[in-house]
Order: structure tokens, then sequence, then C-alpha cells
């Protein structure tokens, strides 16, 4: 497991930054069915998560990760060999997830526009997470941009793996460098930030907007 490398604490400091994206990467216990609403009890719980917040370049102003203290549910073992993580290592260093969802609520009613890899993933995640706690889910609120849609200008040669969408390590390479530690939450999203940074380099970037699920789930 890696450190906690991170610049800012809490909630309070984030006022501090003078941030434009937040960008973001969940680590989970399986993967979605999206034909399902986002908190139906066979839903993936939240494992992981890492905030990387940057500037109008996309240049790296801050960051933080966190684990999330399992409240009943275990890491499966095929998840676990994916990202690493164990439940006796969550329940020894995660923090309610509660307090993840202070930090993401704090940035999205800052105004911070959501950055993930694959928001669609992502952003439902976090969704789940709030509609569990009995929670506004910020569905409405959160503007976001997918940055693995929006490497559709770059030609899609090369970079598509499986149903016509891009990985994020061939991404990487794709940019001229290599996310060494994939699958762990604060290295994806320092990787979905690098690419960020070379899409508004390239003025590629595209508005932020309400995520993109098609009905809120």
């Amino acid at each position: 497991m890696d450190t906690l490398d991170q610049n800012v604490t809490s909630v309070a400091d984030v006022a501090l930054n003078p941030s434009v994206f937040c960008v973001f990467d969940t680590e989970t216990t399986g993967l979605f069915n999206f034909k399902l609403p986002a908190d139906d009890p066979s839903q993936p719980r939240l494992a992981s998560v890492a905030f990387i917040l940057a500037d109008k370049d996309g240049r790296e102003t801050a960051r933080i990760k966190r684990y999330a203290l399992p409240d009943g549910w275990e890491m499966p073992a095929e998840a676990g060999a994916i990202n690493g993580l164990t439940t006796e290592f969550l329940l020894e260093n995660g923090v309610p997830v509660s307090e993840i969802l202070d930090l993401y609520e704090t940035y999205v009613s800052q105004g911070l526009a959501v950055v993930a890899f694959n928001a669609q993933f992502d952003c439902k995640m976090m969704r789940s997470e709030f509609r569990r706690a009995g929670r506004d889910d910020l569905f409405e609120k959160t503007r976001n941009v997918c940055v693995m849609r929006a490497l559709d200008p770059y030609g899609k040669e090369g970079l598509c793996i499986m149903r016509g969408y891009v990985n994020l390590s061939v991404a990487c390479e794709h940019f001229g460098f290599k996310n060494y530690q994939a699958h762990d939450a604060l290295a994806d999203a320092d990787a979905a930030r690098q690419i960020l940074e070379r899409l508004i380099k390239d003025d590629r970037l595209p508005e932020p907007k309400v995520h993109l699920a098609k009905t809120k789930v």
C-alpha cells in the first residue's frame, strides 16, 4: 500500500486552493450493473478514493487520498487482486465514508468541475454512497468531464481496448507517460489529471456538464 501523499487534510483547507477542477478516481469492491439503481444492495461499495485539485491549466494544486472503513461489507478476493486492498487493511486504515462524502460535497458545492477517466462509473460510485447515507446524491449539481470520452478527437486507432472505449494505461502511453501503479486511486487520478492537462493545452477539453448517465439511477 502506498503512503497517504496529500497536501490537503481537511475540508477547511480546500477553500484556500485556487482550483478549477477536482480530478478523482475510486477503487471499489466490484463493477456496477448500470441497469440497476446506484444504491441497489447488489451494487459495489467504495473502498478508496483520491482527489487531485487542479488549476485552470490542469496543474495540480492539492491532493488527498482516503480509504473507506467497511461498515459490514468485505473486499472480495477478485476485486482485491486488482486493487491490492483487503478487508483487514481497510478496517485498520479506513475512515467513515461520511468523511469522504463531506470532501466530495465540498468540492462540488464550490463549483469545481469534477473530472474522472471514466466519469460515468466514478460519479455513480459516489452517488451510490450518498444515497446509502440518506444524503442528496448531487446528481443535478455535479458538472463533470469524462476524460475517456474526451479522447475521441485524437482518434481511436491503437487506443481501443474493449467496447469502443479507451483503457487508461494505454491512454497514458499514447500521451507519452506510464501509470506505474494502475488501480491505485491516487495513481489513476494523477494519470487522469495529466491527460486533462493535455486536453486543455490542445484546446480539446469538453465543457463540463452534468454527468453522462442517461437516467437518474
